[in-house]
């Protein structure tokens, strides 16, 4: 713990309790006010997380634009990536911009921090503080499929790129891990080998973190259809399969966090609803009977688009609909509240949910 003086009559506790309930762009700037606050600033570590655990009563969502080098063509060499956060209200409260080698074929959040993801590159972004700190990298294959998460016991992020050996061969994909804290940035972070992944996990979905374990999609389509697992805290891999859904016919299903669990979620237009699974316990077995519908939502006369990912202890579900609006629906509360983005946000790519935070970079971010 940092030492740390009140203010005034005003005593250490309940000047801390105030200053955890500010944006980060104002702790950012009183970090001037003197060497105590700088310290309590960037480098106390029950500060921050409090700061954290207030910031996802008031979530924020992040929109990513790419512009062109002038030419009209997103080149391989440099880009400028366009970051835009919005309120649940629909306000824009903050935006900046950046240059990075190469265009972005990845967009994947955790928390309050994203990783945009290059062929050749990878940075980690801390939206609220404006920061971003280019990935080392040693493998010498393309960055294709990653996947991001956290582990709230070690207070540690993990980039975990899955790769192709050879051209060739019996499809398993080899698997390497980079490992940074929350207080040291990417600087402090290296790369590590955990040996081949038991199964080919090339997807065009996005992975999701729950509870410490990531998870992708394994193929496409419906039938047979998988989500392979991966437990940061072991770092083994396992796969579980999707719930059968026989009696109804669902327009798409996709798999998010929802109030620590993972879940899957299928929307049908022939009835006009969305049902929601929850993984239950965490053995998963090969059968089906550790799935449960604990949701049926009734969504008419909506026709939702796609599922924006969100905390995965949250129990609101945000849902990108047909006709364009952005509902967000509380499944403790049974409420749902349209959030005003879109109209001004036309031109940009699919939106995330994240957080305030603190948590910083390295020195030599972009």
């Amino acid at each position: 713990m940092v030492e740390f003086d009140g203010i005034g009559h005003l005593p250490r506790d309940l000047v801390i309790e105030i200053l955890t309930r500010l944006p980060s762009k104002d702790l950012c700037r009183l970090r001037c006010v003197s060497q105590s606050w700088r310290s309590l600033l960037t480098r106390d570590a029950d500060f921050m997380s409090r700061h954290v655990e207030l910031s996802k009563q008031k979530p924020l969502l992040l929109v990513r634009r790419y512009i062109s080098d002038g030419t009209g063509e997103l080149n391989n060499s440099k880009i400028t990536v366009e970051l835009t956060s919005i309120d649940l209200r629909g306000e824009v409260t903050d935006k900046f911009t950046r240059v990075i080698d190469g265009a972005v074929h990845a967009f994947v959040t955790c928390g309050p921090l994203s990783i945009l993801c290059c062929m050749f590159s990878m940075y980690v972004c801390n939206p609220s503080i404006q920061q971003v700190a280019r990935v080392p990298f040693r493998s010498n294959t393309r960055l294709y499929n990653v996947g991001f998460g956290y582990l709230p016991a070690t207070k540690q992020y993990k980039i975990v790129h899955m790769f192709c050996r050879s051209l060739v061969g019996n499809g398993k994909m080899g698997c390497e891990i980079f490992s940074f804290g929350t207080q040291t940035g990417v600087g402090s972070g290296s790369w590590r080998t955990i040996g081949d992944c038991p199964f080919s996990a090339w997807t065009d979905e996005y992975p999701v973190c729950v509870n410490g374990i990531i998870y992708w999609a394994l193929s496409s389509g419906w039938k047979d259809k998988s989500i392979l697992s991966l437990d940061l805290e072991r770092e083994e891999f396992s796969s579980i399969s999707y719930p059968t859904h026989e009696s109804k016919k669902y327009n798409f299903l996709e798999y998010i966090g929802l109030m620590g669990s993972l879940c899957v979620v299928g929307f049908s237009a022939e009835a006009s609803t969305m049902d929601i699974w929850m993984l239950k316990g965490k053995k998963k077995k090969k059968n089906n009977e550790n799935w449960a519908v604990e949701y049926s939502i009734n969504l008419y006369p909506m026709c939702p688009k796609f599922l924006i990912p969100s905390d995965d202890q949250s129990d609101e579900i945000l849902v990108h609909m047909e006709q364009k609006d952005l509902i967000c629906y509380s499944l403790k509360n049974r409420t749902s509240e349209k959030i005003e983005y879109y109209r001004a946000m036309k031109t940009y790519n699919k939106p995330c949910l994240y957080y305030d935070s603190l948590i910083p970079m390295v020195t030599n971010g972009v």
